[in-house]
């Protein structure tokens, strides 16, 4: 087990535990964030999709609840540089850029000093986030639930990603569940492990009840890799649960978007009144009604070892058990 690895996770984010929270959007909201920092992980805060006006108002409610460093999550193809500076001003020192070459996002965190985290799903976009200043790198593999650009598997291109590395930090990123798994890609020379199923099935995360028993309910392949689920985010590979919007699209024949059976379909319904259709790319929140199940559940391969759920503060230490140092 790689000791150095992980005492670099630590000096790198201050935290005491080398688990990070993976950024969903719509469920990781500031309880949740909160919650796994103050149990000693690293809580990261989806910010990207909000306006600069509501994504301040969450960073406020976080850091109401946790005293301890927690990251802000933002889009690298959005180039969201008001969000960037907006959250920089408020203290907000770890930036963790995702889906594309964050260069154009990098200047004002480098001017700030701000700790860059990015994540990437094969060598080319490593080198291109290191080039731009990254502090650390999570190798997102192709087992990642949620939207994940990467098609290699997670043990390949972490393998790939140490190798150029150096001393930057790399946190391990797809299908991991348990204490084992996270052991396992701290074996391999990963700083830190990131986890987001695991914690969508946690009290704190602002995932429907549905969703979260879903995923405690879930088998073995019981996930899909698919673009699928595209209104809001187009033409986005995600990871999420076989269910019977995808079987009803299947036994049509996979047909394209205009010509998918239920399209214009209501499937939820926000506490506002709005309707969304089937084939929408957001979770269901808690604060939905509808057809919980016919819309998209983001997961990821390994769901099956999910067994309960628990608060935040348990599955950090579950998740932590089998490491040393």
């Amino acid at each position: 087990m790689s000791i150095s690895a992980i005492l670099a996770f630590r000096e790198t984010f201050g935290t005491k535990t080398p688990i990070v929270q993976g950024p969903m959007s719509g469920t990781s909201g500031p309880e949740l964030v909160a919650a796994v920092s103050n149990a000693g992980g690293l809580g990261i805060l989806p910010i990207w999709g909000q306006s600069p006006e509501v994504a301040k108002n969450m960073i406020t409610q976080t850091q109401s609840l946790t005293s301890a460093r927690f990251g802000v999550n933002l889009r690298a193809d959005l180039k969201q540089l008001d969000h960037i500076k907006m959250a920089i001003d408020m203290d907000a020192t770890i930036i963790h850029l995702f889906w594309g070459d964050p260069n154009a996002s990098a200047a004002p965190i480098r001017a700030a000093k701000a700790i860059m985290t990015a994540t990437v799903d094969d060598v080319d976009a490593a080198k291109a986030a290191l080039d731009a200043g990254a502090s650390a790198l999570i190798a997102q593999g192709v087992e990642a639930g949620g939207h994940v650009l990467s098609e290699i598997p997670r043990d390949d291109l972490l393998a790939s990603v140490l190798d150029i590395a150096g001393d930057v930090p790399v946190i391990a990123a797809g299908g991991i569940t348990t204490a084992g798994d996270v052991a396992r890609v701290v074996v391999a020379g990963a700083a830190g492990a990131l986890c987001g199923t695991r914690f969508v099935a946690t009290e704190e995360a602002n995932a429907h009840e549905g969703y979260k028993q879903a995923l405690i309910n879930a088998g073995a392949d019981a996930t899909v890799r698919t673009k699928l689920f595209d209104i809001g985010w187009p033409d986005a590979p995600l990871r999420a649960l076989r269910n019977s919007t995808y079987d009803m699209w299947e036994e049509a024949g996979c047909p394209k978007s205009g010509k998918r059976p239920g399209e214009g379909d209501i499937v939820l319904t926000l506490p506002n009144g709005q309707g969304l259709p089937r084939y929408h790319a957001m979770a269901p929140r808690r604060d939905v009604s509808g057809d919980i199940e016919a819309a998209v559940m983001y997961a990821g391969m390994g769901v099956e070892r999910l067994k309960a759920i628990g608060t935040a503060a348990s599955t950090v230490r579950d998740l932590a058990s089998k490491l040393n140092g």
